[in-house]
């Protein structure tokens, strides 16, 4: 039997870079990722927001291809089912329904949001009282797999992992080095064949933890930065939602000048990221639509534009525009657009 990682590997060996094609990047970024994964490593991806990282790791899932699984919450092999639900005798839980159900790629894909609220019991796993009182509180029967132990046989993407505080990036530690899962208290030991995937955003420093050392030292890290200006057209063509009214091509291109302009500015802390550019896409068309009109305009960009930066885009607190961010937004609007 393949683990998820020999899966996932001669998935990437058979199609190359179309793995990732529903990414607009760079080629050099993509075949970074597919080394890292084709060499079966752990990934970290190290991006600003919107720059499509949980994409990729959605998109690396979907490539696995459908597996048959016992259907428990360990997602045992039908053929050799090893876990405490699926060995306890036919009268407990799952096993006495006998099932074996087929999980396809794009489900085999468990989200853990990184925050500080998280605990150990969400990652790992916690007593069920309800089975601890009818078993005994050190019967394995009991135990209630958290999101790591449920990501067995699947990705499991951790976004934002610089939020768990350095106590719950430790229980990673064995998963990543050794593929198992040790609960204390019942003294039992899981296997864990997942692909890791996670992400960080370098430049966040509220609320956010110091990766630790011996965790960074186990992930391969690649940057992912915001799109080219021609990457994100293409982005507006494929990812853009057309509500019912047209955006001509040279509004789409004042869009995305908007959007580029605040990345290189030093007055700005947070630029906009990608969201931004989609969401003016989308809002132009609102308003063209509220105006009862099929082509948006100049005009309905202007509009679009300050709504779509506002509570998007941070400036830098030396900068002349901290308390007045909207005066900022409309200078590079009409900067870019022009004062008409």
């Amino acid at each position: 039997m393949k683990s998820t990682s020999e899966e996932l590997r001669d998935e990437i060996l058979r199609r190359g870079s179309d793995v990732l094609k529903a990414w607009i990047g760079d080629e050099r970024t993509k075949k970074r990722i597919l080394a890292i994964l084709v060499a079966g490593k752990h990934l970290l991806l190290e991006g600003p927001p919107g720059s499509g990282k949980t994409l990729i790791a959605r998109e690396l899932a979907k490539a696995l291809p459908p597996m048959k699984v016992v259907d428990c919450d360990f997602n045992c092999y039908p053929e050799h089912p090893t876990c405490p639900q699926c060995t306890a005798p036919r009268t407990f839980g799952i096993r006495r329904k006998g099932r074996t159900v087929v999980v396809p790629g794009e489900e085999r894909f468990v989200r853990v949001q990184g925050s500080p609220e998280l605990t150990a019991e969400d990652l790992v796993g916690d007593i069920d009282p309800v089975l601890a009182f009818r078993y005994g509180p050190f019967d394995s029967r009991v135990f209630k797999p958290g999101k790591i132990i449920r990501a067995n046989r699947k990705v499991l993407f951790i976004d934002e992992i610089n939020r768990l505080p350095e106590r719950l990036q430790n229980t990673l530690l064995q998963m990543l080095q050794e593929q198992t899962m040790t609960i204390g208290s019942l003294e039992v030991e899981f296997g864990i064949d997942t692909v890791f995937i996670t992400t960080m955003n370098p430049e966040e420093h509220t609320g956010v933890y110091r990766l630790s050392e011996a965790l960074r030292d186990r992930l391969e890290k690649v940057r992912i930065s915001y799109p080219t200006p021609v990457e994100e057209l293409q982005i507006i063509e494929l990812y853009g939602r057309h509500l019912g009214a047209d955006v001509p091509p040279e509004l789409e291109q004042k869009m995305v000048d908007i959007t580029q302009r605040t990345r290189v500015d030093k007055a700005v802390n947070q630029p906009a990221s990608v969201r931004a550019t989609l969401a003016m896409y989308e809002i132009a068309q609102s308003y063209a639509l509220l105006r009862g009109d099929k082509e948006a305009t100049v005009g309905d960009l202007r509009e679009a534009a300050e709504v779509a930066l506002h509570g998007r885009v941070l400036m830098s607190p030396d900068s002349p525009y901290y308390d007045a961010p909207v005066r900022y937004f409309r200078e590079i609007i009409e900067y870019t657009l022009g004062t008409s």
